[in-house]
């Protein structure tokens, strides 16, 4: 799944393919994509608006266009987007395609259809669905506030960065990597995080996204940004996906567990063993 740095990359991409382009049509093949509306909607709203900026809140991709209207974009596991310069034949998990008056053409591929889209007015998209309860990127948490509302909390501190309306743009790359960073078991309970780790947890989170962001994000599974690009970030991650590979800090091997369901990777030396308490 796109975490923060590969929906920037994605956007960044996007940005520099589409800005201020017009859309003439859009072909719909898959409707449950579209949320709350059906099809004729969809395009009703959307035919002859031009895209005027594309942002994110979190994961999600914010497209502003004409007469105030948002487009809201969510790529969750397999979405991606491609760009062609002419009318193309869509690809087998092409679902849909916006055609621009230059006869451009944006398609969104998706092969599990996890993917969703929204439209809401530039004065309600903030105050609704999907996006009213995200919380702030992890540079803008106000840490108190955070540390005050999960101190007596048993929950795993990976399970709980990873809740967006914590903490948003985290995923399960960047947890693993900013807690190693902060040498901070995945298990620890909540309650027993001080406010100087949750401090560094969100500092090690950004930098480290940054970074991420800088070399076009994580290619891990299937992660490409626009038209295949893919990112290098991966070549850098420090403990995850590298299971039984030595850790470059201590040379201890990195292990595997499970968190809440999620495949999570650690050094057991940097970052010590834990029963969770």
């Amino acid at each position: 799944m796109p975490e923060l740095p590969e929906v920037k990359v994605v956007i960044k991409a996007l940005k520099q393919k589409i800005l201020n382009k017009s859309i003439k049509n859009i072909e719909i093949y898959k409707e449950k994509l579209l949320k709350e509306l059906n099809v004729h909607q969809f395009k009703k709203e959307l035919i002859g608006k031009q895209i005027m900026n594309i942002t994110n809140v979190g994961k999600f991709i914010v497209f502003e266009l004409t007469n105030e209207l948002i487009m809201i974009s969510h790529l969750r596991m397999e979405g991606k987007y491609k760009f062609y310069l002419q009318k193309t034949e869509p690809e087998k998990h092409s679902h849909i395609v916006f055609q621009f008056t230059d006869n451009c053409e944006l398609h969104y591929n998706d092969s599990r259809m996890f993917g969703t889209f929204h439209l809401r007015t530039k004065q309600d998209y903030l105050l609704t669905k999907p996006l009213n309860k995200i919380a702030p990127v992890p540079d803008l948490v106000d840490v108190q506030f955070l540390f005050n509302k999960i101190k007596k909390s048993s929950v795993a501190i990976k399970t709980t960065i990873l809740k967006q309306e914590l903490i948003a743009g985290i995923g399960n790359i960047y947890a693993d990597e900013c807690l190693f960073a902060s040498r901070i078991h995945p298990l620890t309970s909540c309650k027993n995080i001080t406010i100087e780790q949750l401090k560094s947890i969100l500092y090690n989170a950004s930098e480290i996204m940054n970074k991420s962001e800088i070399l076009g994000g994580s290619s891990i599974n299937s992660y490409e940004s626009l038209n295949k690009k893919t990112g290098e970030f991966q070549n850098f991650l420090q403990v995850h996906t590298r299971v039984n590979k030595p850790c470059y800090e201590c040379q201890t091997n990195i292990k595997k567990i499970k968190v809440n369901g999620r495949g999570t990777y650690y050094c057991p030396r940097c970052q010590g063993e834990s029963n969770g308490q």
